[in-house]
């Protein structure tokens, strides 16, 4: 069996994401999710998005990388390399094409100027490659010179029993004695938030920006906000029935905000019909939120290699 590469072209859009829910297929994307998670990425170049050929006539697999040509949304530092997507039809297996995509990608990867590579961490797509439903592919990468770095946490909690604990009422209570409310963003705060973003978390602009875009409720996004209107904690329902990004300026932590956000969020995606609702990586804050009823959904298994 003869195979050929070739870059994406125009119109490629549902080949690739065929090839990628039939391969990857514990993370199925839609053709719109692709587009404006790959295609409208500033890193997205077609030589990076790989398709193979087969003899037969069909497409057999796929590689995605992104190398970094700007810091936006999460797109990560310059000359930090990522693989965000590699598959390989089970028919096609066995034959070293997993092997040719993924080093027909490191060298792309390397021509421009990349000096390591990750794989599928912070794409929005999954937080790492899935340490169980993806265990052969880990084997594969580690044994091409991966090293596993780490892992990352997917958390979810129903919605059928949310209640607010007495200790997250006291919390509120005693925020709006300090002159703190937690309320859903209206349009005139739009300038307060900015400022919050630019001073503590410059890249979720984009998210804000993408709900606004999208015609998403406003009430889809919670804030703080101190009586002189500065806006202190963001919390935000990103799609479907996920969370994120969601954080509070570093001068008003510990004080009981992000709790009261969180309840905020999941009481409004309650009222709206969601009955779940997950974070895709919660690190260190695991603790945090089992205590607000969250379990473990998925682990992520981290991996790096230099080039």
């Amino acid at each position: 069996m003869s195979i050929a590469l070739r870059p994406f072209r125009p119109g490629d859009d549902q080949l690739v994401v065929d090839l990628w829910n039939g391969s990857l297929v514990r993370d199925p994307i839609s053709v719109s999710v692709f587009r404006r998670q790959t295609l409208l990425n500033p890193n997205f170049d077609a030589a990076g998005c790989l398709i193979a050929d087969a003899s037969d006539g069909a497409a057999a697999g796929f590689v995605l990388a992104f190398a970094p040509r700007s810091q936006r949304l999460h797109s990560g530092a310059i000359g930090a390399g990522r693989i965000v997507g590699l598959g390989v039809l089970s028919e096609y297996r066995r034959h070293g094409l997993g092997t040719q995509l993924l080093e027909a990608a490191l060298d792309y990867l390397k021509e421009r100027g990349c000096v390591r590579v990750s794989v599928a961490a912070h794409e929005y797509y999954a937080a790492g490659v899935d340490s169980v439903a993806y265990a052969e592919g880990i084997g594969f990468l580690t044994k091409r010179g991966f090293q596993q770095v780490g892992q990352a946490t997917a958390m979810g909690r129903l919605l059928y029993d949310l209640e607010w604990p007495e200790e997250i009422r006291a919390a509120e209570r005693r925020l709006a004695t300090d002159g703190i409310a937690v309320i859903h963003f209206e349009p005139q705060q739009t300038q307060a938030l900015a400022a919050y973003f630019a001073a503590e978390f410059p890249d979720w602009i984009e998210f804000f920006a993408r709900k606004l875009d999208a015609r998403h409720d406003l009430d889809d996004m919670v804030i703080a906000v101190t009586k002189d209107g500065e806006v202190v904690g963001y919390c935000q329902h990103l799609d479907t029935d996920h969370i994120g990004p969601f954080g509070v300026a570093a001068a008003y932590r510990n004080r009981g905000i992000g709790s009261v956000m969180l309840y905020r969020l999941l009481d409004r995606m309650r009222e709206k019909g969601f009955r779940f609702a997950w974070f895709g990586e919660t690190g260190r804050a695991r603790p945090y939120y089992e205590r607000a009823g969250f379990f473990v959904t998925r682990t992520y298994t981290l991996l790096k290699r230099d080039l």
